[in-house]
């Protein structure tokens, strides 16, 4: 039997939220409501897990005939793999702000690969502006502690 994008994908994401709810038992418990800090991470992961099996079962089900995956570029793979490590990495030592920034603009240009000088000026707005508005709105009011 030959699986399809399907389940190979579904299969990803279960492994990813049985990550994720592991990770989420290791945050230290406030508790100060009924919803702790730790049950929003908990619940987005039980969240794609059952998804996840229920896109197993469709693949599993399904009659269609699967088609295998192929990656077209597989060179935009892996330099969006390299950029979710280096913004993770760079995280603690640059802060919240710079390598979101970082981040986000080398998504945009990883996106729209071969870019030209009005995709590079437009990434560079994006990516401040979007980068600025999402750490106001969590640092100044929600006044949530951002690295």
């Amino acid at each position: 039997m030959r699986f399809g994008k399907d389940f190979y994908s579904g299969l990803a994401f279960a492994v990813i939220a049985g990550w994720m709810i592991s990770e989420s038992q290791k945050i230290r418990r406030l508790r100060f409501d009924v919803l702790d800090n730790a049950f929003f991470p908990t619940m987005a992961a039980v969240l794609l897990l059952i998804f996840s099996a229920g896109l197993i079962v469709q693949a599993l089900l399904s009659r269609e005939k699967s088609s295998p995956v192929k990656f077209r570029k597989p060179i935009r793979i892996v330099l969006f793999l390299a950029s979710c490590i280096a913004y993770v990495l760079l995280m603690e030592p640059a802060g919240f702000l710079l390598s979101s920034i970082l981040f986000i603009f080398a998504t945009c240009l990883i996106i729209s690969w071969p870019f030209k000088t009005k995709t590079i000026v437009y990434s560079a707005i994006f990516s401040i502006a979007t980068s600025y508005v999402i750490w106001y709105v969590f640092e100044k009011l929600l006044r949530l502690v951002l690295p």
